[in-house]
């Protein structure tokens, strides 16, 4: 699960149509995320949550599910590996900063050295580039939402590292296997 905000002008229903394209855009084509990771990562739904600013609670929600998995040949890395995309605003602090997780891509991406390839890592910035500019309107623009000042600022650039981050709380989902023996 991964997510970003927006400022928008949409309806609710006319920015969930909006939010399904751009998953579309995001993972589509023979370079688009879905060929970066494989068929364990399954995106099952897409949410978009009208949000009151000055409370940062959610007053209404639409949902649709979709089918939409990896297309890469397994094996996976880790649940726990991920690519950060960070966000970053005009601001020139905490509040002008974003970031979210993207799930774990196929193990045929990495570096000998186990760093994010290059080209996949161009590949999945193009991706983000194409559904954020379907998305973008005059009135419908990505932000870094800030809890602490309740506001929001338009993200001005966005960046992948080559370094893996680590999302230890993907691992509460999953259960462990264990083998056990006797001491000898």
């Amino acid at each position: 699960m991964f997510s970003w905000w927006a400022n928008s002008t949409r309806t609710l229903a006319a920015a969930q149509v909006a939010a399904l394209d751009w998953l579309t855009d995001f993972t589509g084509g023979g370079t688009g995320f879905a060929s970066k990771v494989t068929d364990g990562v399954e995106f099952t739904r897409v949410t978009t949550g009208d949000i009151t600013l000055a409370t940062g609670r959610q007053t209404a929600l639409a949902e649709d599910v979709v089918v939409n998995a990896g297309t890469a040949a397994p094996p996976s890395l880790p649940q726990e590996v991920s690519t950060v995309v960070s966000l970053r605003t005009s601001l020139a602090n905490r509040s002008g900063r974003g970031r979210f997780y993207l799930p774990p891509l196929a193990s045929s991406k990495i570096t000998n050295a186990g760093k994010l390839n290059l080209a996949v890592r161009t590949d999945i910035i193009n991706a983000l580039v194409a559904a954020w500019t379907n998305y973008n309107t005059a009135g419908n623009v990505p932000v870094v939402y800030s809890r602490r000042l309740r506001a929001t600022n338009n993200i001005t650039h966005f960046n992948i590292g080559d370094i893996f981050d680590v999302q230890t709380r993907r691992d509460n989902k999953l259960i462990t296997d264990r083998s056990t023996v006797s001491m000898p």
